[in-house]
This record gives C-alpha cells, sequence and structure tokens, in this order.
C-alpha cells in the first residue's frame, strides 16, 4: 500500500488550523468571527479579549501540547516494547504520576514545581515496576500487568480522596497560562527529543540478536525510549491530568497513514494527536453547555472499541 505523508501531513495541518479558530470562538460564550478579530485586532470589547486570550488560547495550546506528547509517548512505547497496545497512560505511568501528584501536595505543597516533580517519581516508579517484570513475562503479558498496575495506582488514590473518587486535580479546565506555559516548554524541548531519536525506534523491528550483531545496545535503546515516553506522560499528567488511549489511537492511525518508518510516525502523531486531543476538548465543552464533558470520558468511549477492534484484527500484532 502507497502511502503519500505530504497530503497527509497538509490534509491533518488543515484540519488543526480550522479546528484551532473553532476552538477559539465557541464555548460558554460564543462569539461570531468578526467580534472575535475585531476584539482581538482592537482589543475590545475587553471581556470578549479576555475570553480569547486568557481563558481558551491557555486551554487550546493546553490540549495541543498534550495530544502531541501522550502519541508521540505512546509510539515511542509500542516501538520499545513491540507491543501495539503499549500506551503509558493505561500500563500505571499516569497513574502512578497521578498519585504521587496527590502525596506530594499533602507532604510539601509549598515546594515549587510540586506537582511536576512528584508526577515524575511517580511515574518513574511504576516504570520501574514494568522493568521489574519485563526480564521475567513476554510483552502482552506485560502489558497485561501494567493494566494490573494501573487499577491497584487507582484504587490506592481513591483510599487517600475517598469524596471526590479518581478524578485529578488537574484538567484542562482547570489550565491557566501558567501551567500551560511550563507543559509548552517541556513539551516542545522532548517533541524536540523524540523526533532526534526517531530513528532508532526504526531498529527495534528487527530482532534483539541482530541488533546486537550490529553492535547497537538494544537494551539501552529500548530503555531510553522508555524514559522519555515517562516523561512525556508525567508532563501532561501534572498539568491536565490523565488522558488515556490517545497513545493508542494516533500511533496506529500514524502507522495506516504514513507507514511504519517512524521517521514518519513520530513527527505525524505530533499534528494528528495534537488535531484528536483538541476535537475531544471541544466537543466536551461545547456540547452540553454551560456544563462540560471531560476529554478523557471522551477519548475512553472513542478509545475502547478502538482497542478491542485493533486486538481482534488478523496480524494486529505485528505492526510494529
Amino acid at each position: 500500500m502507497n502511502k503519500h505523508p505530504a497530503w497527509a501531513y497538509s490534509i491533518t495541518g488543515l484540519m488543526l488550523l480550522i479546528t484551532i479558530i473553532i476552538a477559539l470562538f465557541v464555548g460558554a460564550s460564543s462569539f461570531s468571527f468578526s467580534t472575535g478579530i475585531h476584539a482581538l485586532t482592537s482589543g475590545q470589547p475587553a471581556t470578549v479579549l479576555n475570553t480569547l486570550l486568557t481563558i481558551r488560547l491557555s486551554r487550546i495550546v493546553a490540549a495541543l501540547i498534550s495530544g502531541a506528547l501522550l502519541s508521540v509517548a505512546g509510539a515511542l512505547f509500542q516501538s520499545a516494547l513491540r507491543n501495539p497496545i503499549a500506551d503509558p497512560s493505561i500500563l500505571g505511568i499516569s497513574a502512578g504520576a497521578d498519585l504521587f501528584m496527590l502525596l506530594g501536595g499533602i507532604l510539601l505543597p509549598s515546594l515549587f514545581l510540586t506537582k511536576l516533580i512528584f508526577a515524575l517519581i511517580g511515574g518513574l516508579l511504576a516504570f520501574t515496576a514494568l522493568i521489574v517484570f519485563q526480564t521475567k513475562v513476554n510483552t502482552y503479558r506485560l502489558v497485561l500487568i501494567g493494566i494490573a498496575i494501573n487499577a491497584i495506582l487507582v484504587s490506592i488514590k481513591q483510599v487517600f480522596t475517598p469524596s471526590t473518587g479518581s478524578s485529578s486535580a488537574v484538567s484542562l479546565t482547570t489550565t491557566t497560562w501558567a501551567t500551560t506555559s511550563i507543559l509548552l516548554i517541556l513539551g516542545i524541548i522532548a517533541l524536540m527529543v523524540a523526533l532526534l531519536v526517531a530513528p532508532l525506534s526504526n531498529y527495534l523491528k528487527i530482532g534483539d540478536q541482530q541488533l546486537q550483531t550490529l553492535g547497537l545496545a538494544v537494551n539501552k535503546i529500548k530503555t531510553g525510549l522508555l524514559l522519555l515516553g515517562v516523561c512525556l506522560t508525567c508532563f501532561v499528567t501534572a498539568n491536565v491530568g490523565i488522558l488515556p488511549f490517545l497513545g493508542i489511537i494516533v500511533p496506529h492511525l500514524s502507522r495506516s497513514i504514513v507507514g511504519n518508518d517512524y521517521r514518519q510516525v513520530i513527527p505525524f502523531s505530533i499534528i494528528a494527536g495534537a488535531l484528536i486531543m483538541l476535537i475531544a476538548d471541544t466537543i466536551g465543552r461545547t456540547v452540553v453547555v454551560p456544563a462540560e464533558i471531560p476529554a478523557a470520558a471522551l477519548l475512553t468511549i472513542v478509545g475502547g472499541p478502538y482497542l478491542i477492534y485493533i486486538l481482534t484484527r488478523k496480524g494486529a500484532y505485528h505492526e510494529n
């Protein structure tokens, strides 16, 4: 099957631009395009300008970066574990980060970047647990173990927050320019690193023994890609909470559109992930105004059936 990356990038990029414009002007208080443009160019009325730039634009940027980071994290995990359903958001990484954010807020509430620091600690501890089991089971059982770890960590958090359940204290609803700026800076740096290491993912398409024959440190490559995926996931969790299944949906769509070369999969996942995340958030905050449907809920509604489709499709396990 011939792939056409140039067309794919152009169409997806155009869809992303259109979605950004729509997301900027629709919401609990919708504005006409002319009113919005007038506010942006003249600064009046101030209430409209404040809504567009302070509230909606920060949320849009957060959604874009979050979608890009989680999609790339999923692609890295699937490459390193050679498993098409490996996604840090369902393997305990996000849940570990979320749990330790809560503990950090209790123990050191005044520490600078408490959420980010403790999210990284929690994500790395969950990752360590996966690594311990990695040497004992195959990759498919490892995913099942990761899902079990995820359930355990979510339940532990529910013990600490019985009145609020498992929902995170942070979400796209709570984003401000302060949190979005941190996510944006870290996200850009991390995505640049991901683009640089994308060729390493291609090496993992062949067996470990062959790679070792070529003089490549297979375990170091895998661990490095996984650690990068953990960091990407923790950055998002610390700022907007847990967003499941995006790391499964987008890499699969990317491979079906631009092929299996990770030099194409990673950059396309950045664009496609940003698009899907922004669409989910925009629908969630506009369909039942003035209430909102969490983007995580919409992603689960779509991601669950998509995961079933992947698992039941013939040959799905050999697409990485």
